[in-house]
């Protein structure tokens, strides 16, 4: 690895027959290295004595394990197309993709992350056990793989399925209807989300200059958002919602400022933290001393201290980015955006009055519900913000909405692209007009993402051609085409991105257990729909 890493903890000692584990990023050494969950996991391995960690990239050439040797190998899936890199490299070590075609010689291979803590069931055929919820569990994977080294694979998995929050997929059977829709899954025994009650304070465990936020020390200061917008994963898979201890972050900064200068504040929603005011207060009197950098990965757009922002301006930071999700009151009462158009302006004319350069605003189209007239007033918003506040630079970023598990709006479906792209023209047109920087993402992209966020286990063929016709956009379409050629009661791309599933019908994800139920969701759903006429 990189001579240049900075450890910010001493790795442990090993025992001679600790187990030997691939640890795998599915990307390249200097993306990876600045993922904060990764380095945190991999530190929870090299701090444990039964546990021989390395990591793995896309882009790593050479190893200190050989193939033979390594028990475990697992990855982080944080993204839908993670899979692509993560095949990638099973490949590249000569390992099948199928978990069924594998023997007692392969390692065993995981992954966790949120992708799969949500819905793992597009991927459950390519793993021997996954991840759900929290990753801190990794040590009693690791313990449990120590003490069962005589029983076979099988029998491994099944002594791995008894830990909290563990998932084999092999131990369970998918019955499907006439209709495509799942009529059974056997055993009827969930899996419960492995929640860590108590956070400590994660931050970069493994510092360097070759990576993304170089020489960058981050910390998150809160897991989960109390908001619970109706389409977000980061609330509703992160319940409840938690923060470490204010003197654990405090260390961590310090750390930070020491080692390398530079510090990032992470979390859905950071300054929910409810010490938050304190840690701004402790960093202002941090940067009286010395100079240093501080980021944060968002602001709160219905309530900003005027503080943070002179904290953040004084740290060297010229931008902030808020979330406002949509233009409307009402399509903001509706997915549970606590949020008024006269907070958004007044969090804005903060940020302007305290100086910085620009502003960064998050917004979503093709939500449930959504009419044009919703995205004109979303338009209007920019136009009248971008005049109200002449020296900022607006920029504008939108994603097309995607259905997500474990969300109240699990059950609805995708717009139709041909609408969606109606408008993004609109938005990108009437915006250039007025100087404001639009930025969507690919409907069509999207399109695949909503095809996974709500697949089942008939998918797995269809990604392994998509993945051999190198996943261009035009790829998807071939493989999915020659794969209903060949497999039964395998659904039309629509039937998993765009329907509304049926309140009652079996979920793909029905086997997982999360401290909020299905029921739940659809309570929370109709609560939004009647605050959304009131």
């Amino acid at each position: 690895m990189n001579k240049k890493e900075i450890f910010l903890y001493s790795p442990s000692p090993k025992k001679t027959d600790a187990v030997k584990v691939w640890f795998g990023f599915p990307a390249t050494y200097h993306i990876g290295m600045s993922a904060l969950g990764y380095l945190s996991l991999f530190k929870l391995l090299d701090t444990h004595e039964n546990a021989h960690p390395e990591r793995i990239f896309s882009d790593t050439t050479t190893t200190s394990h050989k193939k033979n040797e390594v028990e475990l190998f697992g990855f982080s899936f944080s993204f839908e197309f993670d899979f692509l890199s993560i095949f990638k490299t099973l490949e590249n070590y000569g390992i099948p993709l199928f978990a069924k075609d594998r023997t007692e010689e392969h390692p065993i291979i995981f992954a966790g992350g949120p992708v799969i803590s949500v819905n793992p069931e597009p991927f459950a055929d390519f793993f021997d056990f996954l991840m759900i919820g929290d990753g801190e569990n990794i040590t009693n994977i690791i313990d449990s793989i120590y003490q069962n080294r005589t029983l076979s694979k099988s029998e491994k998995l099944i002594e791995l399925s008894k830990i909290e929050g563990i998932y084999v997929p092999s131990l369970y059977k998918i019955e499907y209807n006439e209709d495509f829709s799942i009529k059974n899954i056997y055993p009827e025994i969930k899996v419960k989300k492995s929640t860590k009650k108590q956070l400590k304070c994660m931050y970069s465990a493994i510092i360097t200059e070759d990576t993304m936020f170089k020489n960058n020390c981050l910390i998150e200061i809160a897991r989960g958002c109390p908001n619970r917008c109706a389409f977000c994963i980061a609330s509703y898979a992160n319940l409840p919602f938690r923060f470490p201890p204010y003197n654990e972050i405090i260390d961590a900064i310090e750390q930070g400022i020491e080692k390398v200068g530079k510090i990032g504040l992470l979390g859905a929603l950071v300054t929910a933290h409810p010490e938050f005011d304190k840690i701004t207060d402790y960093l202002l009197s941090k940067l009286d001393e010395k100079e240093f950098e501080v980021s944060i990965s968002s602001l709160r757009a219905d309530k900003i201290e005027r503080k943070t922002i002179q904290m953040l301006k004084k740290a060297g930071q010229k931008s902030a980015t808020i979330a406002v999700e949509a233009g409307s009151q009402r399509l903001r009462n509706f997915i549970n955006k606590n949020l008024t158009t006269e907070q958004i302006f007044e969090t804005v004319k903060t940020i302007s009055e305290e100086g910085l350069s620009a502003i960064k605003i998050y917004s979503m189209i093709g939500l449930p519900s959504e009419t044009m007239d919703d995205i004109k007033e979303l338009a209007e918003l920019m136009i009248e913000l971008n005049k109200k506040n002449r020296s900022l630079s607006l920029t504008l970023s939108s994603s097309s909405f995607v259905p997500k598990a474990q969300t109240p709006f699990q059950r609805y479906g995708r717009e139709d692209a041909k609408v969606l792209k109606e408008k993004n023209d609109y938005l990108k047109k009437i915006l250039h007009i007025n100087g404001i920087k639009y930025r969507p993402t690919s409907v069509k992209w999207d399109n695949i993402q909503g095809l996974l966020s709500r697949g089942d286990r008939r998918l797995a063929p269809i990604l392994v051609e998509f993945y051999k016709y190198s996943a261009s956009l035009g790829s998807i379409n071939r493989a999915y085409k020659e794969c209903q050629e060949k497999i039964p009661n395998l659904p039309p791309f629509e039937w998993y991105s765009q329907r509304i599933f049926e309140k009652d019908e079996i979920l793909p994800w029905n086997m997982l257990e999360f401290s909020h139920s299905k029921d739940y969701l659809e309570k929370e759903l109709l609560r939004l729909k009647n605050l959304e006429t009131k």
